[in-house]
């Protein structure tokens, strides 16, 4: 767990928050999404993609597409590789892999 919390650490501070053109995220919004359980705290996604691809967080974004809203995380790994992954905000449960040539 020792990289871990140094992830969630930069993961809090790195958060953005990005939408759609109809839809604007503002901190006010997420907040209520959290308050009314249709996102998971950033904490436990940070977690699961930890769990995921262990390595150094990059950078976090909460979206909202295709009708919901989703974690679009970058993780740096021990190979310098970037992996771009995107999980499910209500629920963690990974959509997309990807590693960035």
């Amino acid at each position: 767990m020792k990289t871990t919390v140094p992830l969630l650490a930069f993961g809090l501070l790195s958060l953005t928050i990005c939408a759609g053109a109809d839809d604007h995220l503002d901190h006010d919004k997420v907040r209520q999404l959290r308050k009314y359980g249709q996102i998971l705290p950033m904490e436990q996604l940070l977690e699961q993609a930890a769990r995921l691809r262990p390595g150094q967080l990059i950078e976090a974004e909460l979206e909202h597409r295709h009708g919901g809203y989703r974690y679009e995380i970058k993780i740096l790994d021990a190979d310098g590789r970037v992996h771009e992954l995107e999980l499910d905000a209500a629920t963690a449960r990974p959509l997309h892999h990807e590693i960035e040539p």
